[in-house]
């Protein structure tokens, strides 16, 4: 230890003891903080992926029912047609 000026003792061993152990504590805090921000961009990549294939899927069963109502609509047609025909027709002569 030294004496300065107005009676301020530093002790130069403490002082270098406590920046190391701030380092250390500033490394960990990194560390953490790296392994978080690699565990978030995963997680943003799995979430963009889910919403690709949701969008996909969406795409796909907006598909499925153009489809489905243009059959329906062919269906209710002829449907309509045949009870045309039917009525139209006279009943058999017993």
């Amino acid at each position: 230890m030294k004496a300065f000026g107005h009676g301020i003792v530093m002790n130069y061993e403490q002082a270098i003891q406590d920046l190391q152990d701030n380092l250390v504590v500033i490394a960990e805090i990194e560390r953490r903080q790296s392994a978080m921000l690699r565990e978030h961009a995963e997680h943003l990549g799995e979430i963009l992926e889910f919403r690709r294939r949701t969008e996909q899927n969406l795409t796909e069963a907006a598909e499925f029912r153009r489809r489905t109502d243009q059959n329906l609509a062919e269906i209710t047609d002829k449907l309509n047609g045949l009870i045309g025909y039917i009525d139209g027709q006279r009943p058999p002569v017993a």
